[in-house]
């Protein structure tokens, strides 16, 4: 790691903890308690004065306590430590009024909290360490949701939509530059955000931001009044080629198979008056992901030489299986095959979809299979769609962002308390 440059204001950009994940049925708690412990302990080593933390803080928009209990133990850990500022956006995942309830509360731990975008402009920029000293400006914009773009009608194809959510997310970016402008601004200006731009590389992990995945966006949207843009959604650390300035820090913990080979990290971003310098920081594997592939007939042999690299928790293995009949204890016989192993099987796939099952599954066996399908009824829908030949391309993508709609209303309502 770089060493604070003279006179720097140092920002740490994280993202997607999706605190509360559960991958198949096991709890990512204890690797979450170790991603919270050493950050707070490079907080304190590489002398950080802020953590933006980009969206998605939660896996659901209704959390359960233990995850609510980790992250105020955090604001209060991280409060208790000395003067660094965490500044915390919503994201899809995220309730946005289920973030900002606490918002006063957390203010006086120096905690900046932002669910849903502020009507004005202004209100969005947030000055750090202080307005009266100000080192470095914050464009805080979450993200951004339907109602907060674009004055839907019914009969909207699917083109319209996709037009109207782009030029309501531009929107909202330029208005904000243009109030920074009008504010006099003159050091160097962060903007946030929580959305899918064009030429990314996504994972398994991530569902469609927008309806029927329509508010992927181009890296020009952003102002040259933004030093740096930082990103939460996609959950590989990476920024975009040709402009650097907009970045991913990407998730702390591999939340999918398809992650398993992926380097996490955070992004260090040095912020002087003329200039923002930015660096990743690897961050330490606890519980490796792998993924082994195998035919049926080599399969016992493959488990007992697989040799995944170990990490301070058990590894959790997906395992390919080619050439493997339609049996109903697969996945059991695995488990059985693996029993002395140093790894716990968590997930079997056959390399091949079955034709006699009509849908393929994700390729995924047994039950774990209908849970994967229940979780991405967007999978489900495309494969009714399928069946249906009188549709052409254009209805199709309709129907699409019409029933993606339908999903993301229901995933933004609030759940209803008990009385």
């Amino acid at each position: 790691m770089t060493e604070k440059p003279p006179g720097s204001f140092r920002i740490l950009h994280t993202a997607d903890w999706h605190l509360g994940k559960l991958l198949i049925d096991q709890s990512r708690e204890e690797e979450h308690d170790r991603f919270l412990d050493w950050l707070l302990d490079v907080v304190k080593e590489q002398e950080i004065d802020a953590i933006i933390l980009a969206g998605d803080v939660f896996d659901t928009t209704n959390p359960p306590q233990s995850a609510q209990e980790r992250y105020f133990n955090f604001v209060s850990a991280l409060h208790r430590q000395g003067d660094c500022s965490l500044v915390v956006i919503a994201g899809n995942h995220d309730s946005a009024a289920h973030l900002e309830a606490p918002r006063m509360v957390l203010s006086a731990l120096n905690t900046h909290v932002v669910g849903s975008p502020a009507e004005d402009p202004q209100a969005r920029i947030l000055f750090l360490p202080d307005d009266d000293n100000p080192r470095v400006a914050i464009a805080m914009l979450p993200f951004l949701r339907e109602r907060d773009l674009r004055i839907g009608r019914a009969w909207e194809r699917a083109s319209e939509i996709r037009a109207k959510v782009v030029a309501g997310i531009k929107c909202r970016y330029d208005e904000t530059a243009e109030a920074v402008t009008a504010a006099g601004v003159t050091c160097q200006v962060v903007a946030t955000g929580h959305l899918t731009v064009r030429g990314t590389v996504d994972s398994d992990s991530e569902r469609d931001i927008h309806i029927g995945g329509l508010g992927e966006v181009s890296s020009d949207i952003f102002p040259e009044t933004f030093s740096y843009i930082a990103l939460g959604h996609l959950h590989r650390p990476q920024s975009i080629e040709g402009d650097n300035r907009v970045c991913y820090a990407g998730s702390p913990i591999a939340l999918s198979f398809s992650e398993a080979e992926d380097v996490k990290e955070v992004r260090i971003v040095d912020v002087t008056q003329d200039r923002i310098t930015q660096n990743g920081l690897p961050i330490p594997v606890q519980r490796r992901l792998a993924q082994l592939r195998t035919t049926n007939a080599e399969l016992e042999k493959a488990i007992q030489e697989f040799d995944p690299v170990p990490g301070e928790l058990r590894t959790w293995v997906e395992v390919f299986i080619e050439d493997v009949s339609t049996e109903q204890d697969l996945f059991d016989r695995v488990c059985r095959l693996a029993d002395d192993q140093d790894f716990d099987v968590l997930k079997v796939v056959r390399a091949k979809a079955n034709p006699g099952v009509g849908m393929d599954a994700g390729e995924s066996t047994d039950d774990e299979a209908f849970e994967s399908l229940l979780n991405d009824p967007a999978s489900v829908f495309d494969h009714l769609l399928e069946q249906q030949p009188q549709y052409d391309d254009e209805d199709i993508q309709n129907l699409r962002a019409a029933f993606a709609e339908l999903v993301e209303l229901n995933e933004q309502s609030e759940p209803l308390e008990a009385s």
